[in-house]
Formats: C-alpha cells, sequence, structure tokens
C-alpha cells in the first residue's frame, strides 16, 4: 500500500438503520460519507485513505479491506435512524462520535490529489482543509449543517460557516439542504456548485452557468449514500479531464448503480458505471 493515499477521504463512519414507510427498521447497515466515497474511489483502481474516529465496533477490516483507515478510538460510532417516504429522508441521531483531530493526520498525508472533506456531525472543524494542501478539494457538507436536539431529530442550518480556504474546488449539496442556505454564500465558496435533486438529477454550477443533468433510472432497493457516491464520482471524472456535463453525467450513472444494493455493497467500479451509461446511449431497436 502506498505510503499516503491519492484519494483521502475524512469524515465519521457510521451505522444507519433503515425504515422506510409502512415497513420495518433494516438491521444496523456500516456507512457513513468517507466510506461510500474510498470505496468508490479504491474501485477506480485509486490508492484511498480514510481519516475517521469511530467505535470497536465498526467492521473496518471486513468492509474496507485494502482502505487504509486511520482513526481515533470513540467510545460511540455515529448512529443515524433513516426514515424514507420515497426520495424525502428524516433522519434521528442515535449516537455520536468523538472528535477528529488535527494530531491524528499521518505526517505524509497531507498532499493527497483529492481531498474529500464529508462530515456526518461537527467532528471536524470547518478550517480543517486548512491541514492539507491537495490538487483537488471536494466539499460534501451535511454534516456541518445539521443540527439536533434531546430528541435527536435533525434539521438543517441556514448557513455554511466559513472554511478560512478561498475556494473548494467541488461543493456537492443536497436539494433539501439548499432550500435553506443562501445559495449565494455557495457561489463564493466553490470553483463548482453541484445539486443532487434524487429522481429528479442534479444541477451544476460554474462561472455563472447552470447545466441541467438528469437522473438515470435503476431499480432502488437503498437510498443511503446515493448522494455520497455521486460526489465521489464526480470529483474522480473531475480530477480525471472530464468535462462537468460529462461528469456529472458519470456520477448520475454511477449512483443509479449504487442505489441498486444495500449499503456500502452497492459502491460501483468504473466498469459498472461504464456499462450503465452504454444502457443510457446505446441506439434503441
Amino acid at each position: 500500500m502506498p505510503k499516503h493515499p491519492k484519494f483521502l477521504a475524512l469524515g465519521h463512519l457510521s451505522f444507519d438503520v433503515n425504515i422506510v414507510e409502512g415497513g420495518s427498521p433494516s438491521d444496523q447497515i456500516p456507512g457513513g460519507a468517507s466510506a461510500y466515497a474510498a470505496l468508490v474511489a479504491q474501485k477506480h483502481g485509486i490508492s484511498s485513505g480514510i481519516l475517521t474516529s469511530v467505535g470497536d465496533d465498526y467492521p473496518i477490516e471486513e468492509i474496507l479491506s485494502g482502505i487504509d483507515v486511520r482513526r481515533s478510538k470513540s467510545e460511540h460510532t455515529s448512529s443515524f435512524a433513516n426514515y424514507y417516504d420515497g426520495d424525502n429522508r428524516n433522519q434521528v441521531l442515535i449516537a455520536s462520535g468523538s472528535k477528529i483531530l488535527k494530531s491524528d493526520i499521518p505526517g505524509d498525508w497531507k498532499q493527497p490529489n483529492i481531498l474529500y472533506v464529508s462530515p456526518l456531525l461537527h467532528e471536524l472543524p470547518t478550517d480543517s482543509v486548512n491541514w492539507f494542501e491537495p490538487k483537488l478539494s471536494c466539499l460534501v457538507p451535511s454534516g456541518w449543517l445539521r443540527r439536533w436536539g434531546p430528541d435527536g431529530v435533525i434539521t438543517h442550518a441556514g448557513h455554511l460557516l466559513s472554511s478560512q480556504r478561498e475556494k473548494w474546488d467541488v461543493i456537492v449539496v443536497s436539494e433539501a439542504e439548499i432550500e435553506t442556505l443562501p445559495v449565494e454564500q455557495l457561489f463564493s465558496l466553490s470553483e463548482i456548485l453541484c445539486i443532487t435533486c434524487g429522481e429528479f438529477g442534479a444541477r451544476i454550477w460554474k462561472a455563472g452557468d447552470w447545466i441541467d443533468i438528469p437522473a438515470v433510472k435503476s431499480s432502488p432497493v437503498d437510498l443511503t449514500g446515493a448522494g455520497d457516491i455521486w460526489a465521489a464520482a464526480f470529483v474522480i471524472a473531475i480530477s480525471q479531464g472530464r468535462n462537468i456535463e460529462d461528469a456529472g453525467m458519470y456520477a448520475s450513472a454511477a449512483s443509479s448503480v449504487g442505489i441498486e444494493s444495500i449499503g456500502l455493497l452497492g459502491c460501483p467500479s468504473r466498469t459498472e458505471i461504464e456499462n450503465r451509461l452504454c444502457d443510457i446511449y446505446r441506439p434503441g431497436p
């Protein structure tokens, strides 16, 4: 394994319990935005690492084999109950892991090709991007936007705190998150802003122009992680020279493959994504 990963994901690993309207709760499913992203990168042949804080109950070796996971031990693993009604998700926080500290970073991990910052809660300070010197940076700020009370019910904040970085190369937010955020702030913080819209695809902004990306048809089994797979596939595609529209379609295809399996099992390879793209563009009879 290389001394330092080319794709570095920051954020809590987690457990999810999914409850679909009218159904029973699922078993506890290993997840976490950083896990989804690092697995997508690994399946593209990119050396991947995760900097996290997680409890001993998370099956790192079983599901993240080949990924260099550096963790600070936590009494708890962050855990969520996800209530789904179609594409809509309401979350309840069950348990929260501990903070991720600058001192946790291996000395030779500070210059990844891609830095993927994906807090689930508030485990990372907003200036954590300044701990690194990446070639390409991607922020999925969901965790910095989440707020919760004693009942654990999660709501979204109406602003994104400054990261003390002049610009992120890519910021990815969901349609639900953008409803509470001043879009002008996101324009000022990002070179490329992506808004994922579930079954309606995605919208991508750069330099004042918007591009609409359609969703790719699929047979969904588990929507958890769909946005994380989309974001990871998009930033990987951008890093490999695809233009914004092509990268958006690549990400849309990746997400459509990912939601056809449960949890991290759905993280797609390059071949699976390209096959899905071929299905889209293949001429009819």
